[in-house]
């Protein structure tokens, strides 16, 4: 049996970023206070040079990272990761990763001067440094959340989305930097700053560099026991050094098809062919990664489910639709045309809490479980509901549910994301 069926990720749990007695979390903390001092000190004497530049690069970069959070939050099709390590993951790499790269930089840069000289340096210092420097500090934090929250990261795709939002968070604060620092500071610079760096680059760069790294991260500790160790070494490790080397490429002199300064006109255009070149590839791949990774939450959600279905709460079909993100659009539609809005939102919630029913099984191991009783007679009531507004078949005999309000949890049932009862 191949490890993708072996393997399934803990759904159900919940751990936050606050867990006071683990060593790793306060290493997170100290580390991120350090680095704090450093990061807020910068960015108060940008925001004494330039006030205006310094607000309108805060507001541009808001414009960019809010659609970008929203995207990688929510490409994790059934379980969303805890809030609180999600804004942490951001915080390490705005904060932890920036502080720690700016002495990693500064000193290997000041070892690449002194061996090749500032001409060399100049052209290739950027590529020989920073790639190594940052990415090996962007995916310390992967690392020092999930010590902080084990149970956290159970697929790869978790990886990816604690490994993207520390790329967020690096990237807004590296751009805020440039913007200020490299581009002047005054609305001009910022603009420019802003192409350049966003509107041309915005889809490559940190983002995906850390997303690599976090689900090299999150594959090494979540298939010890299912995969060979060497090869979960070469799968991480595979997956930190193409990170590296895109990196290393973007910075690097190869491939630059940047126009000559001073910019005017189609120049403007090249630039976002020059950016292409270098970035293209790696979104691709990148791309057919997450495919990969949903592929597997596909068979995991399927023999999470299998056993459950048949029973009050879920359908063969109804499995067969969670399975598709497409199929569960159309039965969203199918149920709005039918019975109106409410219809459809009713739908949705019927989906969400019979995902939350793998959730739970996948908490217990135990079909019979009494929670796991109590989401099926909670995912029966919400079909009842939906019957009701769409005029579909007779639902069954009212519960709490009744009428055009959605139905309540029975008493005594526990939340999805709780941890279980100590009797289990």
């Amino acid at each position: 049996m191949s490890d993708q069926r072996l393997h399934r990720p803990h759904w159900g749990y919940q751990t936050g970023l606050f867990q006071w007695s683990n060593p790793a979390f306060w290493l997170f903390a100290l580390l991120l206070l350090g680095g704090g001092l450093i990061i807020f000190g910068q960015l108060a004497g940008f925001l004494s040079y330039s006030p205006s530049g310094f607000a309108l690069s805060w507001l541009l970069l808001l414009l960019y990272a809010v659609p970008v959070f929203l995207l990688v939050y929510t490409l994790d099709l059934y379980e969303r990761e805890p809030i609180s390590l999600v804004i942490a993951a951001l915080v390490w790499g705005g904060v932890g990763a920036t502080a720690l790269s700016i002495f990693g930089n500064t000193g290997w840069g000041l070892v690449v001067v002194n061996l090749f000289g500032p001409e060399f340096a100049r052209n290739w210092v950027a590529a020989l440094t920073a790639p190594w420097i940052e990415e090996v500090f962007k995916a310390l934090g992967v690392v020092l959340i999930y010590l902080i929250a084990r149970r956290e990261i159970d697929d790869i795709m978790d990886g990816f989305v604690y490994g993207a939002m520390v790329g967020l968070g690096f990237t807004l604060v590296e751009d805020v930097f440039y913007f200020m620092g490299a581009f002047g500071g005054d609305v001009a610079g910022v603009l420019t700053g802003f192409y350049l760096r966003v509107v041309a680059s915005g889809f490559y760069g940190h983002v995906l560099y850390t997303a690599l790294a976090g689900m090299g991260i999150a594959y090494f500790v979540t298939r010890k026991g299912f995969v060979a160790e060497g090869k979960r070494w070469g799968v991480a490790i595979g997956l930190f050094l193409i990170a590296v080397l895109a990196h290393f490429l973007w910075n690097s002199p190869l491939l630059n098809f940047f126009p000559e300064q001073p910019w005017e006109g189609v120049d403007w255009l090249v630039i976002l062919f020059a950016t292409a070149v270098k970035g293209v590839p790696l979104l691709i791949f990148v791309v057919l990664m997450v495919r990969l990774a949903h592929s597997r939450e596909h068979l995991w959600l399927q023999a999470a489910l299998e056993t459950e279905v048949g029973k009050s709460g879920l359908t063969r079909g109804e499995l067969d639709a969670l399975d598709h993100p497409a199929d569960r659009r159309r039965a969203r539609r199918e149920a709005v045309a039918r019975g109106g809005p409410q219809a459809g939102k009713a739908m949705k919630k019927l989906q969400r809490e019979q995902i939350n029913l793998a959730m739970v099984a996948t908490r217990t191991h135990d079909p019979g479980h009494p929670d796991v009783e109590r989401q099926h007679a909670y995912c029966a009531e919400l079909r009842g509901w939906v019957q009701r507004l769409t005029g579909g078949a007779t639902p069954p005999p009212p519960g709490p549910g009744a009428g055009d309000t959605p139905p309540r949890p029975p008493p005594g049932a526990t939340p999805p994301g709780s941890p279980p009862p100590p009797s289990a």
